[in-house]
């Protein structure tokens, strides 16, 4: 049976990745990085994060919300 991957909490991959927690599940959606549901509760495949901190040389994440009001940050989601 093979290792089941290290796992990071939601929080602290929106740390990490110097954001928050809703940027990280949009990274999610989108496919930017794995995350799975476990028990109500978010978790990011630890390999995953890793190699995007990787390539963007362990920066702030971008900004992945789609609406018009995100590229205005003024909708008061905390999205961005």
């Amino acid at each position: 049976m093979a290792e089941e991957n290290q796992r990071i909490s939601l929080p602290d991959a929106a740390k990490q990745m110097k954001t928050t927690p809703l940027n990280v599940l949009m990274h999610i959606k989108r496919g930017l990085i794995e995350g799975f549901e476990v028990d109500g509760e978010w978790q990011v495949d630890a390999e995953s994060l890793s190699a995007l901190l990787e390539k963007t040389d362990g920066g702030k994440a971008q900004d992945v919300c789609a609406s018009g009001c995100s590229k205005r940050h003024n909708c008061g989601s905390g999205c961005g």
